[in-house]
């Protein structure tokens, strides 16, 4: 059994409600940012607030980003006492050295046992990474992942300038001296595929590798229409010879999307190489499955967002609403 549904519903659950939490989330330029912050009255007990301010490279939409930014940043500096929270500033491109020894303190620190992951504004190289270093802690014994709903998503691009295909940081596959070929590329469709059809053609495109595509679906319409396009043009130029290789899964559905990988990989043991360009519920099911397998996540990174990439926030009986997963419960792993 995996746990997940609402924030509420699972931070009260009996097994839960007495606990107190570190939550580690981002400072960004959206309104969700705060949304758990904002839960904390009424879902679960914040003992620390640890949030990372992640800033884009320099580009057209610098001023709109950091004067956001600003806003939110206050807000969080308001509705979090200062001996609760902490705040470290990070260019969205920098080493993450930095980021895994303030990890380190954090495991061995007063609020180490309990650990809400918020990766709602937290890029994919950021919170694959942070991921990994929470679970290789056995100090961490509840450790849960959530993400939080917007209003609506910008019709505009949502991010700009990607970089060229590269592994998120401490992803890089195998360490074995003679390590198995690829066998499945697994990739996750959203609304931006980066140049990824291309690159999948030139790097992937032996017969023995089979391409699996996962399609969050149900999704919101208006989601669903990005994300076919986005298929059509990974499609386009890497055929899905069966339609057993288009696998749909809930958009916010991670123990679903974690149990289809299974079943593509035969329970991990098919190398696999890992691309997620989908929901955050399927980006952190690969960044599980990957963990399991030691294999490999690729990612075309922008160099900046839009700084409406996503306005306001959904509410659910007056609270900001979105999703919680049990990953770690009383030191066990679910996944």
């Amino acid at each position: 059994m995996r746990p997940w549904g609402k924030p509420r519903w699972l931070l009260q659950m009996e097994s839960m409600r007495a606990n107190s939490w570190l939550l580690i989330g981002a400072i960004s330029t959206q309104e969700r940012c705060l949304s758990m912050v904002r839960n904390q009255a009424t879902t679960f007990n914040l003992a620390h607030a640890a949030f990372l301010e992640i800033v884009d490279e320099v580009s057209i939409f610098s001023d709109r980003a950091n004067s956001t930014r600003e806003v939110n940043r206050t807000h969080f500096q308001k509705e979090v006492k200062a001996d609760f929270r902490e705040l470290h500033t990070y260019d969205l491109l920098e080493p993450l050295k930095r980021l895994q020894r303030q990890v380190d303190q954090w495991v061995v620190g007063e609020h180490k046992n309990n650990v809400i992951l918020d990766v709602t504004c937290l890029p994919e190289r950021f919170f694959f990474p942070l991921l990994r270093w929470l679970l290789d802690s056995t100090e961490v014994k509840n450790l849960i992942v959530t993400c939080m709903a917007p209003a609506r998503y910008t019709a505009q691009e949502l991010a700009y300038n990607p970089q060229d295909l590269a592994h998120i940081p401490t992803f890089g596959g195998s360490i074995e001296s003679t390590p198995r070929p690829v066998k499945r590329v697994i990739v996750s469709a959203g609304f931006l595929p980066f140049g990824l059809p291309d690159l999948l053609k030139n790097n992937f495109s032996s017969p023995d590798i089979e391409l699996h595509v996962i399609f969050p679906f149900p999704a919101a319409p208006a989601s669903v229409k990005r994300s076919w396009e986005f298929v059509r043009k990974v499609e386009l130029d890497n055929g899905l010879k069966d339609d057993r290789q288009l696998a749909r899964v809930g958009a916010n559905d991670l123990s679903g999307c974690f149990d289809r990988i299974n079943a593509i990989t035969r329970d991990g043991s098919i190398p696999t190489v890992f691309a997620p360009y989908g929901p955050k519920a399927h980006s952190v099911a690969m960044c599980l499955k990957a963990i399991q397998m030691g294999a490999e996540v690729l990612y075309t990174q922008p160099t900046f967002y839009h700084p409406e990439y996503t306005t306001g926030v959904k509410l659910d009986d007056g609270v900001p609403a979105g999703y919680a997963y049990a990953v770690r419960i009383n030191g066990q792993a679910l996944y």
